[in-house]
């Protein structure tokens, strides 16, 4: 169960290093949301909000490494955890696809198109049908006939 829980971990942190890349690099999206929404009431002065943009993407870039550091860790914690190596991948990979999706909706104001969905679906049964094909092999799939 702990190889379950830090391979879907590890694809969460995935997803929030590829957010805060996304973050770093793009200063419209820090200016449009530091400048425009939160502090449009509080500063009218231009430099102030280039000076928060310019902190705010550095912050973001340092949190990339950091979440890929965290995601390193707990997906190796997942594979010395699970029964093998591609339960643990299926896992990650398939949390990252929806956590990924997930931020994006609720961040960025992405939309999924039904050709996304489709292919992730594909994807994802793929995935599963991997983790199924993968399962350990015990005394009963070892069954051998003795003469």
């Amino acid at each position: 169960m702990i190889g379950f829980v830090s391979a879907i971990s590890a694809g969460f942190c995935a997803a929030l290093a590829s957010m805060c890349a996304k973050l770093a690099m793009s200063p419209e999206l820090q200016k449009t949301f530091w400048c425009d929404f939160v502090l449009q009431n509080v500063f009218n002065d231009n430099d102030i909000c280039q000076s928060i943009v310019i902190a705010t993407r550095m912050f973001s870039f340092i949190l990339v490494f950091v979440f890929n550091a965290m995601m390193w860790t707990l997906f190796v914690k997942s594979l010395r955890g699970s029964t093998s190596s591609a339960t643990a991948t299926v896992s990650n990979t398939g949390s990252n696809f929806i956590s990924t999706a997930f931020l994006g909706c609720l961040l960025f104001g992405e939309t999924l198109s039904m050709r996304w969905l489709f292919g992730t679906s594909l994807i994802l049964t793929g995935l599963i049908l991997v983790h199924y094909n993968s399962e350990p092999l015990t005394k009963d799939h070892l069954d051998v006939k003795k003469d």
